[in-house]
C-alpha cells in the first residue's frame, strides 16, 4: 500500500513539475526566456501552452532610420486577454513597444528615401488538439495611421502578414494578408474570423507555428508618414455546448431524489 502511495505521488510530482505557469503579461525576452515550457492560458474547460516567444528572422532592421542600434526582444511587451470580441471561448496576443512613440511604428519619408521598417515576431501553440482545437485565427493593427497617398509615389503603409504552419511539416502552412506594402494600413488585417485552413486542424499535428512579418514604409513624399500603436493576435476554438438544458436538468435531480430515497429505505 505504502508503495503505491509513494508511486502515486511521484507521479503527481512528476505532472505538477511538467505543468508550465499562467501566461502573465512580460516582454518578449522574459516569455523568450520561458524556452519551449512555455506559459499556459486558460478559458473556461481549455487550456493552451504557448512557448518559444522570440524573432522568427534576426533583429527587426531598419532602413534611413538614423543612428538606430541594434533592437531585441526586450524591447516589446506582450500581453494577453480572454475572450476578444468575435473570439469567445479564446484568447489573444498582442505586442507592444516598451516605450510610447516607438521610433520602429512610425515611418517616414526623409531626404535619403522612405524609411522601412521590418520584424517578424514568432510564438508556438502547442498540442492543437482535443477539446481545445484552435479553429478560428484573426489578428489586427492597432492604432494604424497612414497620410493621404500622393498620387505617382508609393503610398505609405502598415502591413502585417501572417503565416501559421505545423511545427512537424512546414510545408503545410497559412498564409493570411498577403503582402500589400503598398496600400495604406488598415485597422483590422482579419475581421471577421477566418477559419483555419483544415489541413492545419488535423488531430494529433503538434505545435502550430505563428509568425507575423510587420513592415512600415514611409513613402517617397516628405511630409508621408505611417505609424501602429501595436499588433495582435487573435484565437478561438470551435464553439462547444456547455451546461445542460434545463430539462435535462430537472430530470437528472429527480432520479438523484429517487436514487437518494431507494438507498435510504434500503438502510
Amino acid at each position: 500500500m505504502k508503495k503505491s502511495l509513494l508511486a502515486f505521488s511521484l507521479m503527481a510530482f512528476g505532472c505538477l513539475q511538467l505543468s508550465a505557469a499562467p501566461c502573465v503579461p512580460g516582454t518578449l525576452a522574459s516569455l523568450a526566456a520561458l524556452g519551449a515550457g512555455g506559459c499556459e492560458i486558460t478559458n473556461g474547460p481549455n487550456t493552451w501552452n504557448l512557448n518559444t516567444f522570440g524573432f522568427s528572422a534576426g533583429n527587426p532592421t531598419f532602413t534611413n532610420y538614423a543612428g538606430q542600434g541594434v533592437q531585441t526582444t526586450s524591447n516589446f511587451n506582450v500581453s494577453f486577454a480572454l475572450n476578444p470580441t468575435n473570439f469567445s471561448g479564446g484568447f489573444s496576443v498582442t505586442l507592444t513597444p516598451t516605450v510610447s512613440n516607438y521610433f520602429g511604428f512610425t515611418a517616414g519619408a526623409t531626404s535619403n528615401g522612405a524609411q522601412q521598417f521590418n520584424m517578424e515576431s514568432t510564438f508556438r501553440i502547442a498540442n492543437n488538439t482535443g477539446s481545445a482545437l484552435i479553429t478560428r485565427v484573426g489578428g489586427s493593427i492597432d492604432g494604424a495611421a497612414a497620410s493621404v497617398p500622393v498620387v505617382g509615389v508609393p503610398n505609405p503603409a502598415v502591413t502585417l502578414q501572417k503565416y501559421i504552419q505545423q511545427l512537424s511539416n512546414t510545408s503545410l502552412q497559412s498564409i493570411l494578408q498577403p503582402d500589400t506594402s503598398s496600400l495604406p494600413g488598415s485597422a483590422y488585417v482579419i475581421t471577421p474570423p477566418t477559419a483555419f485552413n483544415p489541413a492545419l486542424l488535423t488531430e494529433g499535428v503538434g505545435s502550430l507555428v505563428i509568425v507575423d512579418r510587420l513592415r512600415l514604409d514611409g513613402g517617397n513624399t516628405i511630409g508621408n508618414s505611417a505609424s501602429l500603436a501595436s499588433y495582435t493576435n487573435y484565437f478561438a476554438p470551435a464553439a462547444v455546448q456547455t451546461g445542460i438544458p434545463e430539462p435535462m436538468t430537472f430530470a437528472l435531480m429527480g432520479a438523484g431524489l429517487i436514487g437518494l430515497a431507494v438507498l435510504r429505505r434500503r438502510k
